[in-house]
C-alpha cells in the first residue's frame, strides 16, 4: 500500500508553465531540475494577497453519468393484429388513435374458409348429437334384451367416432382464432388481446388479407422503455431500481423519474459499454416511442474514495501533485496518483493521500508558479 504523503523524489524534472501550460519538455535542459525539496514559502503579504484556498480531502461526492437514448414500447404491451386466415375486410371499427379494452373488436374479415369449417363443425355436432341419442336408445332396448349387446357396443363405437370428428372440427377452428358457435358464419371479428391505444392502422374495407398482415397495432403507453448504453467502468456503480432522471426537450416542463429494471450481462466488444433498461411510467400518455430523450444517472457518493477536485491538481514534470499546507506561509508539494475523472471536476486519489489530509484545493496554480520563479529566478 503507497504511504500517505511521498515528498517529490530530487532532483526532478520539470516545464516551466508558459500561459497555463503544463507538457513536460522535450528534455531536461529545457526546463531545469529541482535542487532542493519542493516547498513553496510565502510571507505573510504573500499570503494575505494569494488565493490559496485549503480543504479537507473527503469521499468522492454522488456522480452523475449524462446519457441519451430513445424512447420505445414496452414489448409485452403491444400488439399487431391480423387474421390467422385469408378473407376480405368487410368492416374496420377504429381508427388511429382509439382507446381500446383487451378483447374489443377492431375489424370484421368476411372468410369463405372460415364459413367452411364452421359448416365442418356444425356437421360435425349435429352427428354427435345424433350418435348421442342412438346410444341412449340402444341401450335402453338391450336393457330389455331387445337387441344384442353387439349391437350396444356398434353404437357405442360410432359415438366415439362422431366425438372425435366435432374435436377435429374444433380444433381447426382454433387453429384460426375463432369461436365454434357464431351468429355471423363465415365472419371473422379482429379482436386485440391488450389495451392501450391504436397506433397503427392499414385496415382497407374490400381488401384481400391473409395470415401475413398486421392490419392494427395496439399499444399500451402507460409504460415506456429507455435503452441506454453504459460504459464498463461505471457497471460497478449501477444497480436495479435505481432512479434515472429524463428529460424532454418537447416537453422541458415534465419531471420525469424512471428506474432500471435491468443491466446487462454482455459488454459490447466494440463500445465497452452494456445496454441498460429503464421502465418509464406514463400515466398521462404524453410520452411517445421514438422521443429523443436526455437521461441522468446519479451514481451514489464514494465515502471510502479519495476524492480532489481538479483545481487541486498540478504537473511538475512527469508527476503529478498537490500542495498541502505545513506550516505558517509553507506549502509542500505531494506527488499522487489519479483515478478517472468524475462528474463535477472531481478526481479519484488512488495514492499519496488520505480521508482527513489537508489540501490547497483553490491557488494550487499560483504556488506553482511562484516555486517556479524561486527555483530559476525567472517568470513561469
Amino acid at each position: 500500500m503507497l504511504p500517505t504523503r511521498m515528498l517529490l523524489p530530487l532532483p526532478l524534472a520539470f516545464l516551466i508553465a508558459c500561459g497555463g501550460g503544463d507538457t513536460p519538455p522535450p528534455d531536461a535542459s529545457s526546463g531545469g531540475t529541482v535542487t532542493d525539496a519542493a516547498v513553496v514559502l510565502l510571507d505573510s503579504a504573500q499570503l494575505a494577497t494569494s488565493d490559496v484556498v485549503i480543504g479537507g480531502v473527503g469521499g468522492l461526492p454522488a456522480d452523475t453519468i449524462k446519457l441519451t437514448g430513445t424512447l420505445s414500447f414496452d414489448p409485452s404491451r403491444i400488439s399487431h393484429v391480423g387474421p390467422r386466415i385469408q378473407g376480405r375486410i368487410r368492416a374496420v371499427r377504429v381508427a388511429i388513435g382509439a382507446l381500446v379494452t383487451a378483447g374489443d373488436t377492431l375489424g370484421l374479415l368476411d372468410s369463405p374458409e372460415l364459413g367452411a369449417a364452421q359448416a365442418t363443425w356444425a356437421k360435425a355436432a349435429a352427428s354427435r348429437d345424433v350418435a348421442v341419442r342412438n346410444l341412449e336408445r340402444t341401450e335402453r332396448l338391450a336393457k330389455d334384451g331387445i337387441v344384442s349387446e353387439r349391437r350396444r357396443l356398434e353404437t357405442e363405437a360410432e359415438l366415439r367416432e362422431r366425438e372425435a370428428d366435432l374435436a377435429a372440427a374444433a380444433q381447426a377452428l382454433a387453429a384460426f382464432g375463432a369461436e365454434p358457435d357464431s351468429s355471423a358464419p363465415g365472419v371473422f371479428p379482429l379482436r386485440t388481446p391488450i389495451g392501450g391505444e391504436v397506433v397503427d392502422q392499414h385496415a382497407v374495407i374490400g381488401e384481400v388479407v391473409g395470415p401475413e398482415s398486421e392490419l392494427f397495432t395496439v399499444g399500451d403507453l402507460t409504460r415506456l422503455w429507455l435503452i441506454l448504453d453504459l460504459y464498463e467502468t461505471d457497471i460497478g456503480r449501477v444497480h436495479r431500481d435505481a432512479s434515472v432522471h429524463v428529460r424532454v426537450d418537447a416537453l422541458p416542463a415534465l419531471d420525469i423519474v424512471g428506474h432500471i429494471s435491468y443491466v446487462g450481462a454482455v459488454v459490447d466488444s466494440v463500445s465497452r459499454s452494456v445496454k441498460v433498461r429503464v421502465e418509464i411510467e406514463n400515466r398521462g400518455r404524453l410520452l411517445k416511442p421514438g422521443m429523443f430523450v436526455q437521461a441522468s444517472l446519479v451514481l451514489p457518493s464514494l465515502a471510502n474514495k479519495v476524492g480532489l477536485p481538479n483545481t487541486a491538481v498540478q504537473r511538475l514534470g512527469d508527476t503529478t501533485v498537490v500542495f498541502v499546507p505545513d506550516g505558517a506561509g509553507r506549502f509542500r508539494a505531494v506527488a499522487v496518483r489519479l483515478g478517472h475523472e468524475r462528474a463535477g471536476g472531481w478526481r479519484e486519489v488512488l495514492g499519496g493521500l488520505a480521508p482527513g489530509d489537508s489540501v490547497v484545493v483553490s491557488g494550487s496554480f499560483a504556488l506553482k508558479a511562484h516555486f517556479q520563479r524561486e527555483q530559476f529566478g525567472g517568470d513561469e
